[in-house]
């Protein structure tokens, strides 16, 4: 019967101190989430902390987060809304393409053909 307790209580004072390291870590260690809804003409459809979006040629994608999110930390999750569509990410930051600070440049292709393709996507950034 101790042996379960003394297990209980062990529980207990990890439970108890796991809140205090979480605390003491600075929220500057820590970035925000973005999300957005790209449609094919490069277009905000829907978005969390994004600034803006545009299509900067056939099958390129600028995607341009908010400050409080780091764009070269973040890890991307993209999904394709049109069928025969593959998004990749191809820079995390400025490029030729994005000019602008803390721009992903997503880009798409035909999965016929292997083109670059206009295509709508979904954006994850965490």
């Amino acid at each position: 019967m101790s042996g379960a307790f003394a297990l209980t209580v062990a529980g207990l004072i990890t439970a108890a101190a796991s809140p205090a390291l979480a605390e003491s870590q600075s929220p500057a260690d820590f970035y925000d989430s973005a999300a957005a809804i790209i449609n094919s003409d490069g277009s905000l459809n829907n978005g969390t902390n994004v600034v803006r979006s545009w299509r900067a040629g056939t099958g390129r994608y600028c995607v341009q987060l908010d400050h409080s999110v780091s764009a070269p930390h973040t890890l991307i999750q993209l999904t394709p809304r049109e069928p025969r569509r593959l998004p990749n990410i191809a820079y995390r930051n400025p490029s030729t393409t994005c000019y602008r600070h803390n721009t992903i440049t997503v880009t798409v292709y035909d999965t016929n053909t292997g083109q670059l393709a206009n295509g709508g996507f979904d954006l994850l950034a965490i």
